[in-house]
């Protein structure tokens, strides 16, 4: 199944859990799928919980009432561990963001829907012994230059 997200045209392979990623029907790269189920919206620093030496003095007001960005975080799976090693170090790279197909529908597993293009960072955190946590720095879109 092919899908137009973001000006790219994506087509989930089921062997390597990746996409083809494609512009102008001209091959760009394979990259990794992360799951929607994977996403997670981290609180930033100023709203975790405060330290037991922390003032208990009243908070001052802000001068604006549209909350802080918050940091979104998702995992990456991958098929083999040298892989994984190498991305754990390397540069921000882009992944697919899709929904998985539910577990009732056909026997295979699969993309439902492909939702978004991402740049991620590796925190170098390990997950599991086959998946890292990875920092979503932005979307991306075929019109960047």
């Amino acid at each position: 199944m092919t899908s137009f997200v973001d000006g790219f045209e994506l087509r989930f392979l089921s062997q390597s859990q990746s996409a083809e990623r494609k512009l102008n029907g001209r091959l760009l790269d394979v990259i990794p799928v992360a799951w929607v189920a994977s996403w997670r919206n981290g609180p930033p620093p100023d709203m975790r919980a405060p330290s037991p030496d922390a003032s208990t003095a009243a908070p001052r007001p802000k001068a604006s009432r549209r909350p802080p960005p918050r940091e979104a975080f998702v995992e990456i799976r991958f098929d083999d561990a040298a892989e994984m090693a190498a991305q754990k170090t390397a540069a921000p790279f882009v992944v697919a963001l899709a929904l998985a197909r539910p577990a009732g529908e056909k026997a295979r597993r699969g993309v439902a829907e492909f939702r978004g293009v991402f740049e991620v960072q590796a925190t170098g955190v390990e997950l599991s012994p086959n998946s890292l946590e990875t920092k979503v720095i932005r979307r991306v879109t075929a019109g960047e230059g």
